[in-house]
């Protein structure tokens, strides 16, 4: 025993700065973890969720998705990005809609200044739009926006779109995903 203690203080002693930061992300991770806020990343399994949509009306995401690939974008109007990607997956969506692929866009973090429904019905989206997603959000772990998922038939996510990546590049990847995973 006294050996590791001899060791620990020595690692202590001689490597405070890396200790700190060792003990910083260590706390962070059982943060995170309580929080309950960990990404959901690819292989992983899609949260269940239930949101109004803009008719009004809740939709059960799980329910209403049962045996289809799905799509989930984290969306928000003041967002220029969410602006040139979106049509973009109105695209693919008109593309896979007939094959029974769901798309969903879950409006996030809004400041009030516009009105999630008139955007998305003026730009003349056709897949579904649900409101006040801030919560299911969180449970995908989306920091900013916007978040792209792809989801197989067993609820597990197949793509997700990393940061920093450009529209163009999602749509590619998003349509590969779909692609792939309705031909297994």
């Amino acid at each position: 025993m006294n050996f590791y203690y001899s060791c620990l203080s020595s690692l202590l002693n001689n490597n405070k700065a890396i200790t700190m930061r060792l003990i910083l992300l260590l706390l962070l991770s059982i943060s995170l973890v309580q929080a309950g806020e960990l990404p959901i990343n690819i292989g992983g399994t899609a949260e269940n969720w239930t949101l109004q949509t803009n008719q009004p009306e809740p939709l059960d995401y799980y329910q209403d998705s049962e045996g289809k690939v799905s799509v989930i974008i984290f969306w928000a109007t003041w967002c220029p990005y969410c602006a040139t990607l979106m049509p973009h997956m109105e695209v693919i969506y008109r593309k896979y809609r007939s094959k029974g692929v769901k798309f969903y866009a879950v409006d996030i973090y809004e400041d009030g200044k516009i009105d999630p429904i008139e955007y998305f019905e003026n730009r003349k989206f056709t897949y579904t739009m649900l409101q006040n997603g801030d919560e299911v959000a969180k449970q995908y772990g989306v920091k900013g926006t916007p978040g792209v998922y792809v989801v197989d038939k067993d609820k597990k996510v197949v793509y997700k779109r990393p940061a920093g990546v450009n529209d163009v590049m999602v749509k590619q990847n998003v349509d590969l995903r779909i692609k792939q995973t309705l031909a297994k």
